[in-house]
């Protein structure tokens, strides 16, 4: 008997798989002694699609004739709701969101209550607290202030931005708006005239456009645009190392900023990423370059010339709206045309070429003013260097040169000098060797910084200038002065810091025409 009803069973259960008429992927039932169990099919290919605070859940309904509703339960942190749709309902879209992670569980309900399985995604919307959102072009990248203009450059457009406008009060007090167009006002310095300078007047950058993987145009919060300089580090440090002004503390920033505010020549010298800071300067009448490098006319040229290290045509747009805004003119020094400091060739028509340096008159001191040390030599050297002759430095010569013996390994070097008596100084003269060809062996080794320190009584030590270390010019017999930060001081000893350069073999050594003290 028990065999029979297990045969029985087995086509029972036969013709029920052959015999369905719904789809497997539809529905499925289970077989037991009390009857067919029916279970509802669930819905498939369910995911979310992220929008401007609302999201957008879409899925497939299954083809069971029983579904009468779908039912989709939300929840995010501590919210959580539910909504009933009608049974031919294929996308939900919840509105006014905030920002999370927000999950859907979504199943199909027949007639009697019965739920499918369960098929849940998980989804962010899109709203200001998005990093995303600080990914979004900012329209203004710098920002300058003068009288009644503003002066900006803008950004690169690109295929998600939809507007981007200025909106601003005019020195009458009527609202006005700039609109960028993509061909003339995208990757450009901007002017944009008689400006309102109230402070209480505000300067909005509006946006609208899209982000990654967003379908909706977004309006963005508005930007307003300040008033605060942000220095370029390079031109910080041309104005630190020329006029002492530093922005390392909040103190110092006001008198950088004053000194920014109210100067109208400036004199830069060495390599600078950019000459965009310019703009920053609203009194400035002249910029002169190279002034303060001293180098004769045969000078190696790639070592005498000053480079610009950044964008030659950003620089160029801000020193001409410099001109055409506050009537700068540019003087400048050393070589001429092709091979002229920062610029090379492009002359623009307000700069005026002023021919080579010419070094001023130093009162050099006397090497007998100085004490010597037990073996004989004004000048100590720790490490010490047979071959290197140390009175080569003293002797106003830059064809006698000290030249350390070559290594494989960089070292460092500390010069110690000592006054008779204390002595007031001006300055400190450093002179390069006198080489013609930059492959020459000589000019392989030229050192590209100094450190000088000062001290009255051997244990407290203070900077000559504004900085522990000291560019150096790098061409043929070129000169270069480091006046003391005050003008004068009072010193009895002077301590020089240099470092080995190396060559492309490996070897490791230094050259220096001169060092000499001015009063």
């Amino acid at each position: 008997m028990r065999k029979r009803k297990y045969i029985l069973n087995l086509f029972a259960a036969a013709a029920l798989f052959v015999g369905c008429s719904e789809s497997l992927e539809d529905t499925y039932s289970d077989y037991s002694g009390d009857g067919n169990i029916h279970y509802v099919a669930k819905c498939t290919d369910v995911h979310a699609i992220p929008g401007w605070e609302r999201l957008v859940v879409e899925w497939v309904n299954g083809t069971d004739a029983t579904i009468e509703n779908i039912k989709i339960v939300w929840s995010c942190e501590d919210r959580k709701d539910s909504v009933s749709l009608p049974k031919e309902t294929t996308s939900f879209e919840l509105k006014n969101l905030i920002d999370g992670n927000y999950r859907f569980d979504i199943c199909a309900v027949d007639k009697e209550g019965n739920e499918s399985l369960k098929e849940t995604t998980y989804a962010r919307p899109y709203t200001r607290d998005h990093e995303v959102m600080l990914a979004f072009s900012r329209g203004v990248l710098k920002t300058y202030f003068l009288d009644n203009s503003i002066v900006f450059f803008s950004d690169q457009w690109n295929e998600n931005i939809d507007t981007i406008i200025i909106r601003y009060k005019n020195t009458q007090k009527e609202i006005k708006e700039y609109g960028f167009d993509k061909k003339t006002s995208y990757g450009s310095l901007i002017s944009i005239m008689d400006v309102s300078t109230d402070p209480a007047d505000s300067i909005y950058v509006l946006r609208k456009g899209k982000v990654e993987d967003c379908p909706d145009i977004i309006e963005f919060e508005p930007i307003v645009l300040n008033h605060k300089k942000t220095f370029s580090a390079g031109f910080a440090y041309a104005i630190q190392r020329r006029y002492g002004y530093s922005i390392d503390t909040k103190e110092n920033e006001e008198q950088f900023e004053k000194f920014i505010n109210e100067v109208e020549e400036l004199e830069i010298d060495y390599n600078i990423e950019t000459f965009e800071d310019i703009l920053y300067c609203p009194n400035l009448k002249k910029l002169v370059l190279g002034k303060n490098r001293y180098f004769k006319q045969d000078a190696n040229s790639e070592q005498s010339q000053s480079q610009l290290m950044g964008s030659m045509e950003k620089s160029i747009q801000v020193l001409d709206k410099a001109n055409e805004l506050l009537g700068l003119e540019i003087e400048y020094y050393g070589h001429e045309g092709f091979l002229a400091h920062y610029f090379g060739g492009d002359d623009l028509p307000y700069m005026t070429y002023k021919g080579y340096p010419q070094l001023p008159e130093l009162d050099i001191i006397d090497k007998e003013a100085f004490k010597p040390f037990n073996d004989g030599n004004i000048i100590s050297c720790i490490p010490t260097d047979l071959y290197a002759e140390l009175d080569n430095l003293l002797d106003d010569n830059p064809q006698t040169v000290w030249v350390t013996t070559a290594t494989n390994s960089l070292r460092n070097y500390e010069m110690l000098m000592e006054f008779k008596e204390l002595t007031e100084i001006r300055g400190v003269k450093v002179t390069q060797p006198m080489y013609y060809a930059w492959s020459t062996a000589t000019s392989n080794f030229v050192p590209s910084v100094i450190s000088i320190q000062t001290s009255i009584d051997g244990a407290i030590w203070e900077n000559l200038t504004f900085f522990e270390a000291n560019d150096l010019g790098e061409a043929s017999g070129e000169v270069t002065l480091m006046p003391v930060h005050e003008g004068t001081r009072q010193v009895r000893y002077i301590k020089f810091n240099l470092r080995d350069k190396a060559d492309s073999q490996g070897s490791c050594k230094v050259n220096l025409g001169d060092i000499l003290i001015y009063k």
